[in-house]
């Protein structure tokens, strides 16, 4: 019960945004590393690349007008979204050439 608490906890609630991206970037560098390691992208959809890279742009979007304060956030968003478009420069690059 004191778990659930916490979780509703407003400052833990604001944090929400900021976590998702996150874990986007984890898997935006898990793939990276993954293709080059490899050198293939067997699997990978640029559809849902392009995908993901409107959720971090929306995410963007949220932190620009909704908390213009949270500049870590904006900027970590930002990143998010550079590492994003090479997963899928990266994708392009060993499915198509």
């Amino acid at each position: 019960m004191n778990l659930l608490k916490k979780f509703s906890d407003p400052r833990v609630i604001a944090k929400t945004p900021l976590v998702t991206v996150f874990l986007l970037e984890f898997a935006n560098v898990g793939q990276i590393y993954r293709m080059w390691h490899e050198h293939t992208a067997a699997g990978q959809n640029v559809t849902s690349w392009v995908s993901v890279l409107l959720a971090l742009v929306l995410w963007l979007n949220f932190y620009r007008v909704c908390c213009p304060k949270e500049k870590f956030a904006f900027w970590a968003t930002a990143v998010g979204i550079g590492m994003n478009m090479t997963v899928i420069g990266t994708v392009v690059r060993f499915r198509y050439f």
